[in-house]
């Protein structure tokens, strides 16, 4: 819990030879991180191509070439001597220099680098694009059938239940879109989305294929098709973790949005069917017109079914969106910080961790300032999401995509000048392009924007935050 922080990286300390009070060393060993690497191997991937050292699934640290051959050797099942002898780390400087970068990587692997100031082992840098080449994250949309009928798909998904109109590929060719993305795009992790993933009946054989090739595997779902012989299969597969769609914090809410009256309750088994069995699993809120103003119980009711976490997004208000619920119920720009604020308080008042994943103006909501993070758009930048045709979408809200994994090789695609579109925020207004603060916000969300018009933005004049 949010509350065992300090534990953990006094911890995380003592373990590395330090003492939480001085940090200072009494024994320079490096004896120890042969067995911290190993312990950290499922958690951790680094990426020669881009000098990434990813903590999955998406944390993302720029990493010098030194340290990455050390790490990549390491986990790569290398001995502690054999490092030490091919880098010459038998000397004290070296050896010292090794050490705190493992203490160091200890702390973000803990929970406790914070924002690295103090870190011997840490430089802070201004971002600079391009930070990544090759996608962070991936998802494939297996299917865009789904058994419930939500106001806000930004896919219209629960138009499908019956059959899917567009085709969804073979068992075959999504194999062969999970090693496209392991081995070309390099992804060191995969989340199973749709529609609704659990209605594909080869998930556990897929799960497994991904697991096959080292990739972490997360499950996007509603989980109202999990019980407890659901969850052993997708564990027995492989399953990492699950995110599960939780839209209000009361049946009355939570079923007027899904459009499918008990809904909640089985949302709730679902949930507990994956937390039986070992499961991580955190729910995720679209913050939308109907459930903003209970938002802030989402946390509580987080709390009370034993998760440490929640996520959060904004509603977007995708044309699909807008003709499944018959109007647009998305949440303004300009309305949504004092929301989230809300929400963020409720949150540490019960004490689960709330991550904030949409985009917003840095002019209307920073969410930086407020320690949610960088929010940019993601587009055919970090995220690599792919349909359940093969087809390479900008991210999982777009409908039309920038090349197929079936027909073209991926990097053909993924620097390609659709794509490259996107990677360069070449759709932001112009008043976004010619802001100090567009490297961080990227212009928010292109969708957004399509269908809700620019006049937020435009009112904003002299460019300083409302929050």
């Amino acid at each position: 819990m949010a509350g065992d922080s300090q534990e953990r990286c006094e911890v995380a300390l003592t373990e590395c030879g330090l003492r939480p009070d001085t940090e200072e060393t009494a024994v320079l060993s490096l004896d120890w991180i042969e067995g911290f690497v190993a312990s950290i191997r499922p958690y951790v991937f680094v990426r020669r191509e881009d000098s990434l050292l990813i903590l999955l699934p998406n944390q993302a640290y720029k990493i010098n070439r030194t340290a990455l051959n050390i790490l990549e050797q390491l986990l790569g099942g290398a001995r502690i001597g054999e490092v030490v002898a091919r880098h010459q780390l038998d000397r004290f400087d070296r050896c010292r220099q090794v050490h705190e970068f493992f203490c160091d990587v200890r702390a973000l692997v803990t929970g406790c680098l914070g924002d690295g100031r103090g870190r011997r082992a840490v430089e802070r840098i201004p971002f600079e694009r391009p930070f990544n080449t090759l996608p962070v994250l991936s998802e494939v949309a297996v299917t865009y059938r789904c058994n419930l009928r939500c106001r806000f798909c930004y896919v219209g998904c629960g138009c499908r239940a019956g059959g899917d109109e567009h085709g969804e590929m073979t068992t075959t060719e999504v194999r062969r879109v999970l090693d496209i993305i392991r081995h070309d795009a390099q992804a060191p992790s995969v989340s199973f989305t749709g529609g609704e993933p659990m209605l594909r009946d080869d998930l556990p054989e897929l799960i497994a294929h991904a697991r096959a090739l080292g990739m972490r595997v997360n499950l996007i779902t509603n989980g109202t098709l999990l019980d407890r012989g659901a969850v052993e299969r997708l564990v027995e597969a492989g399953l990492n973790s699950a995110q599960v769609s939780l839209e209000g914090p009361t049946a009355d809410v939570h079923d007027r949005l899904t459009g499918v009256t008990g809904s909640f309750e089985r949302t709730i088994g679902g949930i507990a069917a994956l937390r039986e069995g070992d499961v991580h699993v955190h729910t995720n809120t679209t913050l939308n017109a109907v459930n903003r103003d209970v938002a802030d119980q989402m946390p509580a009711l987080a709390a009370s079914l034993g998760l440490e976490r929640l996520s959060m997004n904004l509603m977007i208000p995708t044309r699909a969106a807008i003709a499944t619920g018959g109007e647009c119920i998305g949440v303004a720009y300009s309305e949504a910080g004092e929301i989230i604020l809300r929400i963020k308080a409720a949150a540490r008042a019960a004490r689960v961790r709330f991550l904030w994943y949409s985009p917003t103006p840095l002019c209307l909501f920073n969410p930086i300032a407020n320690g949610l993070g960088n929010k940019g758009c993601a587009a055919c930048d970090g995220l690599l999401s792919v349909s359940p045709t093969g087809d390479v979408l900008p991210c999982s809200s777009f409908d039309a995509g920038v090349g197929n994994l079936l027909r073209e090789p991926f990097r053909a695609i993924w620097f390609g000048d659709r794509a490259d579109y996107y990677k360069q925020k070449r759709y932001a207004h112009r008043v976004c392009r010619g802001c100090a603060d567009f490297v961080c916000c990227d212009g928010a969300c292109p969708l957004y924007w399509e269908t809700q018009g620019y006049d937020e933005l435009l009112s904003i004049q002299d460019g300083r935050f409302s929050h």
